[in-house]
């Protein structure tokens, strides 16, 4: 195996600034419309959770195709991978279209349940209905860019991106100052810009990595190659809704605490969300680097590679987490908050150096076990965390001890400290040697 489909560096930096770029494209949708209409901002906000829900529910297959793909290719397994990606792209394309038609048809009712105001609920049925066009984009996207990835071209995969990017502020430019299509408009700019990126990664499918797809091949579904994707996907997606459901109900906590601790929370979520951004990006460059070497069944390799990858990432989110903490008078001038705001938000400051650092460490871990095929331990590790320390913690240090937004945000830190060194001690146990999909 070549020192290039092993090194960290070369596929981290790429898929960083692919995040990075993601991430940045929601803000920069909600500036431009905040710019134009906070009442539309407002209309955008329900159907943009509704849009996070599904693409957890896309990624999935996703996960479990990179995961199985990387193993094949470290086991030299070409013919396993080729039908691996095949199935996996035509189950996500079906999943798509089965979502997207569901809220075309019945989207309102996911807004009622969402309790929208009234006067939002026309413009928010109108943003949701273009954005389930996009659910169809997002869910082909998703795995063809875990494909390209996993070959060693993350570069190609930020470059979609950073294109997409570029096309919807162009094209929202355009629609908010030269037309009234308003969020219609916004939303046909998302779905073009997907489209574009869509295409740029099926070229590089096809003439960078001479994948050439045949129909026959992608319906000709089989029971063995679903189960292998299935049995790390399937886990992989419930350790996701798990840790969405625990931000949920956390969220309900801080809402009940009145509108300024709501705000702080929903400011300080996105803060704690980009500096969260380089741990995820060395891990799974990491989970793709592991897969290779399971699948090679160069174990002993694997096994020191997670613990290099990982105090990489220590090191890396350590330096970013201290600037958040040194920056933050400057951080929170920039966001214009009043003296009430301030105080609730500064003690979080202090905290993300303790919760950055343990979420962290706890990422790179679960990404390991999961690329090793051991994913079932890392979702009953999360269940038992997230729900039975983080939550009840944060609820009681919240409303018992007094402590507000504080008590939940250490919460949790409760569930991503312990919940690494649980996912650690079951690395360095080596009982997921043995646990390999090929």
């Amino acid at each position: 195996m070549s020192s290039k489909q092993l090194s960290l560096k070369s596929l981290s930096i790429p898929i960083f600034f692919e995040m990075f770029l993601r991430y940045l494209s929601l803000i920069i949708n909600t500036l431009m419309v905040s710019k134009y209409s906070n009442t539309l901002v407002g209309a955008m906000g329900a159907a943009n959770q509704i849009l996070d829900l599904f693409i957890t529910i896309f990624s999935f297959l996703s996960v479990g195709c990179s995961v199985v793909v990387s193993q094949a290719i470290g086991a030299k397994n070409y013919n396993l991978a080729r039908k691996v990606i095949h199935q996996s792209i035509f189950l996500n394309a079906l999943l798509g279209f089965i979502c997207a038609s569901l809220i075309l048809w019945h989207g309102e009712y996911l807004l009622y349940m969402m309790q929208i105001p009234d006067e939002l609920l026309k413009d928010s049925k109108l943003y949701l209905n273009m954005l389930a066009i996009c659910l169809f984009f997002d869910a082909v996207g998703i795995v063809l860019a875990a494909i390209v990835r996993v070959y060693n071209m993350a570069y190609w995969v930020m470059m979609s991106t950073f294109v997409m990017d570029i096309a919807i502020v162009i094209l929202n430019y355009y629609v908010l100052h030269y037309t009234k299509l308003e969020l219609f408009g916004v939303g046909l700019s998302n779905i073009i810009g997907r489209l574009i990126a869509i295409i740029i990664l099926f070229l590089i499918l096809f003439f960078k990595l001479k994948i050439h797809l045949k129909i026959k091949e992608m319906i000709n579904l089989e029971k063995d190659v679903l189960k292998k994707v299935l049995n790390i996907g399937g886990f992989s997606a419930g350790e996701n809704l798990l840790w969405i459901s625990q931000y949920t109900i956390a969220f309900s906590f801080v809402a009940s605490l009145g509108k300024e601790n709501l705000s702080v929370q929903t400011i300080y979520f996105q803060i704690s969300m980009m500096i969260m951004l380089i741990g995820q990006a060395i891990s799974v460059a990491n989970e793709i680097i592991i897969g290779k070497l399971v699948g090679a069944n160069r174990q002993n390799i694997a096994y020191k590679h997670t613990w290099m990858a990982l105090y990489l990432s220590v090191i890396a989110s350590t330096v970013i987490v201290l600037l958040n903490y040194i920056c933050q008078n400057q951080t929170m001038k920039i966001l214009a908050l009043n003296d009430d705001l301030i105080k609730i938000m500064t003690p979080l400051f202090a905290l993300s150096i303790f919760l950055e650092i343990s979420r962290t460490f706890n990422i790179v871990m679960v990404n390991s076990l999961r690329a090793s095929g051991d994913a079932r331990f890392a979702f009953f590790s999360g269940l038992v965390f997230m729900m039975g320390v983080s939550l009840p913690v944060g609820y009681a240090l919240c409303f018992h001890f007094n402590l507000g937004i504080l008590g939940v945000w250490i919460g949790f830190c409760a569930d991503e400290f312990l919940r690494g060194i649980v996912n650690s001690y079951r690395w360095k146990s080596k009982k997921w040697q043995g646990k390999a999909l090929v």
